[in-house]
């Protein structure tokens, strides 16, 4: 027995060291550059040096090696060869919260419910029926806005309501109500805190392990918080199907999770785990990222009065001076073009999501060189984002880069990803974003807070440590006198 113990133990140690000659054999045939002692690039993780060709080795503390990208060729490659690229390991920390979701899963599970999920929320109609989500939750946002008992706010505490508040309507139809409240639910404290456990795991040695973790407390507060989230999700799927027995389909705008319970995957509907995993992980992809890009864009117009004052000339002429209080419809929102070029470069300069992992299922030949297989690939989008080589001056914030976008490499600019796995929210946020900025443009004048500066540190989305403070003044024009 004892010996038959050895054996095993024996051969997965052989199998290992084996593993990781053969992945440091291969990596050594890309550059890296200088390390930090024991901790290795662990200060500069989310930005390969671009000298070095944009794909180099990269070690980070005493974790294994792995490769980090700032080439848009070699994304490409990635691309072309995507049948063959999967979820970075430390996704897996995602997994308690977010189940076998679409940020979480890999091949054929994901392919087959990409398809139908994207089939039911890309659709125009859907996002049509959204916009007046939208706009209620905007005016809920300028009154909030009116109502601030300081000449400044930090809005990034703002935003995340106004952006949970939207998300639980639109996918849930469930009123959180957070901006009137001016409070956290249980439901975004809980997250917030979840948010924060997966944080810690990526960035621990120890509590890599599941092992470790099971015994730390951040494994006892992840349950305690996923128990609330999960509570209630159940709750609320609970309550749809018995509307389902009682109405069917017959339902004048339906949410997200009505048009899941639709959704057919190979002769079969959705399980409540299942449920349950794609709300969580719309939650996780378009909560804190849309409140934050809202945010710095807010930031960036205070910092530059002339690119306010276009987006404001923009928005009369759209509502022939008509500012104060003129509805959105999907179409007119279509029409913000200069509002579109200043959220992209707000998200170009500020990457919100600074970097994404991959990894190849089998090796794979680039330019001579070998991927290992099981090997983590982070695609440093912040890196591609500050290329000189795509961006010229890319410290500076230019809408008018984005004037003519077939100039833009679909390889180079990726706040959303890339295809075929591009973030499925990409038009909702951008539509909620547009819809709740122009109400703001519109009814005021953002203004710079005097001697603050961002504090930007990249973590599972970018974020300013000192928040992001801005003031706000009330335009005197009136409808009648614009």
């Amino acid at each position: 027995m004892y010996f038959f113990l050895f054996c095993i133990v024996t051969l997965v140690l052989m199998w290992f060291i084996t593993h990781l000659h053969n992945i440091y054999n291969h990596l050594k045939e890309f550059p890296a550059p200088p390390i930090v002692p024991v901790l290795g690039h662990v200060f500069d993780y989310v930005d390969p040096k671009i000298n070095h060709g944009g794909v180099i080795r990269q070690y980070i503390g005493p974790r294994k090696p792995s490769l980090a990208t700032a080439n848009r060729d070699f994304l490409q490659f990635l691309c072309r060869h995507s049948k063959y690229i999967g979820k970075a390991k430390y996704y897996r920390y995602l997994k308690p919260w977010l189940g076998e979701g679409l940020l979480t899963s890999d091949g054929h599970q994901w392919l087959s419910r990409r398809k139908a999920l994207t089939s039911s929320f890309t659709q125009s109609g859907v996002l049509r029926n959204f916009v007046g989500v939208f706009e209620e939750k905007s005016d809920q946002l300028i009154k909030e806005i009116n109502d601030l008992s300081s000449d400044k706010a930090n809005v990034h505490l703002i935003m995340k309501r106004f952006t949970l508040d939207v998300f639980c309507e639109t996918a849930m139809r469930v009123s959180l109500s957070s901006l009137a409240n001016s409070a956290d639910s249980n439901y975004a404290i809980s997250i917030e805190s979840v948010c924060e456990v997966i944080q810690n795991r990526m960035t621990s040695f120890m509590k890599n392990f599941d092992f470790f973790f099971q015994f730390s407390s951040d494994c006892t507060r992840e349950k305690k918080n996923l128990a609330v989230i999960d509570g209630m999700l159940h709750k609320i799927i609970k309550a749809k199907h018995q509307e389902r027995r009682q109405i069917g389909n017959a339902k004048e705008r339906k949410d997200m999770l009505d048009l899941m319970m639709e959704v057919d995957i190979e002769g079969k509907t959705l399980s409540s785990s299942e449920l349950r995993a794609h709300v969580n992980s719309f939650t996780f992809a378009g909560y804190d990222t849309t409140s934050s890009a809202m945010s710095l864009v807010l930031y960036e117009i205070a910092e530059n009065p002339s690119i306010q004052e276009k987006l404001l000339e923009e928005q009369m002429q759209i509502f022939s001076g008509k500012l104060n209080n003129a509805s959105v419809t999907y179409e007119i929102l279509h029409k913000m073009a200069y509002l579109d070029m200043v959220i992209k470069e707000t998200l170009r300069l500020h990457t919100i999501v600074p970097c994404i992992g991959k990894r190849a299922t089998k090796d794979l030949q680039y330019e001579g060189k070998t991927v290992p297989a099981m090997l983590n690939i982070n695609i440093c989008i912040h890196a591609f984002h500050h290329n000189p080589n795509y961006f010229p001056e890319p410290d500076k914030f230019n809408p008018e880069r984005f004037a003519d976008e077939t100039k833009i490499d679909p390889f180079a600019y990726i706040p959303f990803g890339v295809k075929p796995r591009q973030c499925l929210g990409k038009e909702f946020a951008m539509l909620e974003m547009k819809c709740a900025l122009s109400k703001i443009i519109r009814n005021f004048q953002v203004v710079k807070v005097p001697d603050f500066q961002l504090d930007l540190r990249p973590k599972l989305v970018l974020f300013s440590a000192n928040g992001i403070w801005v003031g706000f003044k009330k335009r005197s024009v009136t409808d009648e006198n614009v």
